[in-house]
């Protein structure tokens, strides 16, 4: 698992990498502006969803590699499981009192740190601009598909067996937490303790379902009100 985590780096590395040289060539050549017609900023938020394809596309090959030595059905390892079905109608209503938990924290700790703002609202609101269901697509849908295959069903699926269900699910949480906040420079301790509470939730979601479909349900929920909530407010307008 250790192994796992660290070929991930250089892998999603090598995609975004391989993404970025092959639109600055198709740039050049002005192959892009020719098929849409649009300029460099207008394309941003197409060029943002590839990148997100080729990070976590690479993540999710290395997990399955890796997951995949342990024989056996590596998407059952993994806990792509049957669900109790009873479970989905919950995860919209725990996803809001989620996001109002983890908000509630933020605000606290921003007068703490010197009236420090999410800069991931910044960075989706910018990143995706006019073209928001693009933005619904990378962060709604495959962020937390491939994200609960990685983070709950191999990283703490993996310690769980290793250290016991409760060092697992901090050890789990705090990985995702580090993962996003790192990602997003320097906002570390404004949105460190969310993320690692909404790890935390979700690991615990997988331990008592068994399966990762209703976290992925939560997670989607989620991230749906995150991404509404930034592009109904104008976040770019306040973004620098």
């Amino acid at each position: 698992m250790v192994l796992g985590i660290a070929a991930a780096v250089p892998a999603v590395l090598v995609a975004i990498i391989a993404v970025a040289a092959i639109t600055d060539g198709l740039s050049r050549a002005k192959v892009i502006g020719s098929l849409s017609g649009r300029s460099a900023r207008a394309i941003l938020p197409f060029y943002n969803l590839a990148t997100t394809l080729a990070f976590y596309g690479a993540l999710l090959v290395v997990v399955l590699f890796f997951a995949s030595r342990h024989g056996g059905g590596v998407w059952r390892q993994l806990g792509l499981r049957k669900p109790p079905y009873w479970v989905f109608p919950l995860m919209p209503v725990l996803a809001l009192a989620l996001q109002f938990a983890t908000g509630l924290i933020s605000e606290a700790l921003s007068p703490l740190l010197g009236g420090m703002t999410n800069p991931q609202g910044c960075s989706i609101s910018q990143g995706f601009g006019h073209d928001a269901y693009l933005g619904v697509i990378a962060i709604v849908v495959i962020a937390p598909v491939v994200e609960e295959i990685a983070f709950r069903g191999f990283i703490f699926g993996g310690l769980r067996g290793r250290i016991g269900t409760a060092w697992a699910v901090v050890a789990s949480s705090l990985v995702f937490a580090l993962a996003h906040t790192l990602s997003v420079g320097g906002s570390i301790l404004l949105l460190g303790p969310s993320l690692f509470i909404a790890g935390v939730a979700l690991a615990l979601v997988y331990e008592r379902t068994k399966s990762l479909y209703p976290g992925m349900a939560l997670h989607a929920s989620f991230n749906l009100v995150a991404v509404v909530v930034i592009f109904l407010s104008s976040t770019a307008a306040n973004c620098h």
